[in-house]
């Protein structure tokens, strides 16, 4: 590492480049990636979301097993912009941490689905057909919660659309049924982490790349002739490299770097070692994460905080245990205004 530790300590710092409920990328700069990679883990391994963990199936006429439409009641994503991201955060607990004895509105969420297909066709049964708002649904909602606002199943319903269009475009499919078919359960969902279960994972994609330092010697690329020139520039297939209007070979696109060792290569071939030299910048990290769906089970900006509260908060766990000292404050949940 090119950092210098003994000198003076880490100061790391985020740049947010893009940040959308679907997708963050940011650089995180200034530290090692040990600090990266205990965020990439975070987001992927221990951000809470809620996800159905218990099935009851009264009627089931598909053709499909029980088992099976349970595994995928339980990869439904379910919102969980409010469910907390450490133990000190208004929310949900966890189940196994709940003082109750069969679920409450601390830890448990409630869906029920009741399909029929009445007419002689072939019926899908969707995400959109799990109900939250239902008679005896009273105890598993929140005091002075907002109804069918608390959780939904995601991708929410597309009011912009019909709702046969929606159901077909969006609906994550649970099972197809016949004529006098019947599909009735009910199903409890509780918070979690992805270390758990991969059900609970609250993003698609959240990884880091290096920065690149890419250098031309560029007394020995001038040397080339034009068609070692293409050869060279066609030999990386990201294209980091290009010709420019005189023919000269120049860095266009150094961030799509993926370090295959590729040019590295055929300048060897050529007979020409050391004339592009690609190497890691380990002080910076760009990163990408992605949403599971539009709407949820949390928004990608969410997470990326998320991420940063929960690596504060066990750190701070540490110098409880390591120093005695309390834990008086932590990172807000919220942006102060």
């Amino acid at each position: 590492m090119t950092f210098p530790y003994d000198i003076q300590p880490r100061r790391p710092q985020m740049k947010v480049t893009h940040a959308t409920p679907q997708l963050v990328k940011f650089t995180l700069s200034d530290t090692d990636v040990s600090v990266a990679n205990s965020l990439r883990r975070i987001m992927l391994a221990e951000i809470p979301t809620i996800a159905i963990d218990i099935v009851n199936i009264e009627d089931n006429d598909t053709v499909l097993f029980d088992e099976f439409i349970a595994h995928r009641m339980g990869l439904i994503p379910v919102s969980s912009h409010k469910v907390g991201d450490i133990p000190p955060d208004d929310g949900m607990v966890e189940y196994k941490e709940c003082s109750c004895f069969d679920g409450c509105f601390k830890c448990t969420r409630e869906f029920k689905l009741d399909a029929h297909c009445g007419e002689d066709r072939v019926h899908a049964v969707t995400h959109f057909d799990l109900q939250y708002d239902h008679p005896g649904s009273e105890r598993f909602k929140p005091p002075g919660s907002p109804g069918g606002d608390d959780v939904q199943c995601c991708p929410f319903r597309r009011l912009d659309l019909e709702e046969e269009r929606d159901r077909k475009e969006h609906g994550i499919i649970l099972a197809k049924m016949k004529k006098d078919q019947r599909l009735r359960m009910t199903c409890l969902a509780r918070k979690g982490i992805p270390k758990y279960h991969a059900k609970y994972m609250p993003v698609a994609t959240a990884l880091y790349q290096f920065e690149p330092i890419i250098k031309l010697d560029r007394e020995m690329v001038d040397s080339l002739t034009l068609d070692e020139k293409v050869d060279l520039v066609d030999s990386c297939p990201r294209r980091i490299l290009g010709l420019d209007a005189t023919d000269k070979v120049q860095i266009v696109n150094a961030k799509n770097c993926t370090f295959d060792d590729e040019v590295v290569a055929k300048c060897k071939e050529l007979g020409k070692p050391g004339m592009v030299t690609v190497k890691m910048d380990c002080n910076t990290f760009h990163f990408t994460v992605e949403s599971v769906t539009p709407d949820g089970p949390r928004s990608v900006i969410d997470v990326v905080r998320a991420s940063l509260r929960i690596l504060d908060y066990k750190m701070s766990l540490f110098l409880q245990d390591a120093y005695d000292d309390p834990i008086t404050e932590w990172l807000p949940q919220h942006p102060n205004v």
